[in-house]
């Protein structure tokens, strides 16, 4: 008989129980897992199921306080709860017996039981974890905020034979024997620093408007072997604050286009985009404790309301379906990006074929991007893309930290370049350029004006280049509309490849699209889950093809005019 924590995931996989694709995603990361323990040498994690029934036992000792049907009544773990919190617990190195998991992230409804969660392993973690001297912190964006998790540790301790073994006061937690304590913390607090921590819990993250509380206390558990954590919210609103960010990271990991984090856990349910709002099956979709602290009959009285007014729909679909309000769904389709990649090429293999370049350059926080976009020919039905991306070499470790993105590794996979100093020397451009057109045919190259102007003078009045040869594509829905509809077109297909490369891929899979009243699309930088400028020079290159077939079809039909 298969353990409740595999059980429950298996039944997620299957489709036997209703759950959004990041709900989905995240079972079948865990059965991927479990397929390859002790079987990897890069993956040395097991599952430790005796330890994930401790802390059921732990968490069945425990009493409910709240609600007329719950109070005085042993806490039951319901099947998504042992699945998100025994993989917390359970799995561990398999030589050192350390927990894999430093950081979890799980977003959830409202009223799911979020908050007795983050009590029930707050209180595990601090002060029946082993670890002598623990410090365990409830955090959020205020401190009465932050008391709620802690408040609900509090209550679990004086209502349980827990009071015989841990002293609970106005703000503090503590155990005599180990020297161990649990406190609220709130982000006004006068100083953060001097924080030893091996627990936190970050309550509603989607209310923290900046990182500064967040960064030092992720930085406060440096001298801890096993810390942990645990970040709690429900659906935000601003896709580039710091819950944006966190969501977008879990997101990627997921997916599986971000290079893999072994030590993130990440955990969302939801309604998926094309669901209908008002119904139930999408309701017990997005929330798991459906029928147990949801109450269908809440949910039905507030989605007559929310169908009738704006606001209130806005808001019934971050907090009960965990939809983000203002975020925009990414664009490009990854299953038909990951279709079309291939290793089997080289760039010897485009020796002298046409080829439209895009270049982006950087701002002081972007990558510089230039991509060689190859149409396909009567051999080859696909789109190849040779790409050279630079960043600052001194900046480096700082913009991996920033972007959460492996550029280290992929510096040294070759997959991104580095150039001295803290900014990008765009003659490094200007050197592929000279060399590239002595290896292909190369058509055109388009720029975003923006901090270009120089170096177009240099290509132009020093290097030989004709000047219809290169060409501005300005960032406006007319300048890039058309060509980002054919790479969209051809990324569906599966018709673009990159050779594999990981950062394409990561680019790609960042891109979010506004679209105007006629239906033109544009990529927005600031809105999307992370650095797009490989994307960017890719849709310049396919925006200069476009329009080269378009000339091509002008030339053919003098009644066609060509803007």
């Amino acid at each position: 008989m298969s353990h409740p924590l595999d059980a429950y995931a298996r039944a997620i996989v299957s489709g036997a129980l209703p759950a959004g694709k990041y709900h989905r995603l995240a079972c079948v990361r865990h059965e991927r897992d479990r397929g390859r323990e002790g079987t990897d040498a890069t993956f040395p994690w097991v599952l430790d199921l005796t330890r994930v029934d401790r802390f059921v036992r732990f968490a069945g000792r425990l009493k409910h306080y709240k609600g007329r049907q719950w109070a005085g009544h042993y806490i039951a773990l319901q099947p998504h709860q042992v699945f998100r919190l025994g993989s917390i617990i359970g799995w561990v190195h398999h030589e050192t017996g350390l927990r894999r998991f430093v950081q979890s992230y799980a977003e959830i409804p409202r009223k799911n039981g979020k908050s007795l969660e983050g009590a029930i392993l707050a209180l595990y973690l601090t002060f029946f974890d082993g670890e002598p001297g623990a410090e365990g912190y409830c955090a959020a964006t205020k401190r009465e905020q932050a008391k709620i998790v802690w408040g609900d540790a509090k209550r679990l301790v004086v209502s349980s034979a827990l009071r015989s073994r841990l002293q609970a006061l106005t703000a503090n937690i503590h155990q005599v024997s180990t020297v161990s304590k649990l406190e609220p913390l709130g982000a006004e607090e006068d100083s953060l620093d001097g924080l030893n921590a091996h627990f936190i819990n970050i309550d509603e993250l989607h209310a923290i408007k900046t990182r500064g509380m967040i960064d030092v206390l992720e930085t406060s558990t440096g001298s801890r072997t096993q810390p942990h954590v645990h970040k709690i919210t429900t659906a935000g609103v601003d896709p580039i604050s710091p819950c944006g960010t966190e969501h977008d990271y879990a997101c990627q990991i997921l997916e599986g286009t971000t290079e893999v984090d072994d030590r993130y856990f990440a955990f969302i349910t939801h309604a998926d985009l094309d669901d209908d709002p008002w119904s139930e099956g999408t309701w017990r979709k997005a929330n798991p404790n459906f029928g147990v602290s949801v109450n269908p009959e809440d949910l039905h009285a507030k989605a007559t309301k929310a169908r009738l007014m704006p606001e209130a729909g806005a808001a019934f679909k971050q907090k009960h379906l965990n939809l983000w309000n203002q975020a925009l769904a990414p664009w490009l389709s990854i299953e038909g990006w990951r279709h079309g990649q291939h290793h089997d090429w080289s760039a010897e293999d485009l020796a002298h074929e046409s080829c439209f370049v895009g270049l982006d350059l950087s701002s002081k926080l972007d990558l510089t991007a230039m991509v060689f976009v190859f149409p396909p020919t009567e051999v080859r039905e696909t789109w190849r893309l040779l790409r050279w991306v630079w960043t600052p070499a001194e900046t480096l470790e700082d913009r991996a930290h920033r972007d959460r993105a492996p550029y280290p590794i992929w510096v040294e996979s070759g997959h991104l370049l580095t150039t001295p100093g803290t900014r990008v020397d765009h003659q490094v451009i200007r050197a592929v350029l000279l060399q590239a057109r002595t290896e292909f045919d190369i058509q055109r190259i388009g720029f975003d004006p923006w901090h270009a102007d120089q170096l177009i003078d240099q290509l132009v009045k020093e290097d030989g280049f004709a000047e219809e040869q290169v060409l501005e594509v300005r960032q406006t829905y007319a300048g890039m509309s058309s060509g980002c509809k054919m790479l969209e077109g051809a990324v569906l297909a599966g018709e673009v490849d990159a050779g594999g490369c990981p950062l394409m891929e990561w680019s790609f899979a960042n891109a979010v699209v506004q679209r105007d009243g006629k239906d033109n699309i544009y990529p927005l930088k600031k809105r999307s889950r992370g650095r797009i400028d490989p994307l960017m020079a890719t849709a310049i290159g396919f925006n200069l093809a476009t329009r080269s077939a378009l000339l091509d079809y002008a030339a053919e039909d003098p009644d066609l005019v060509v803007a």
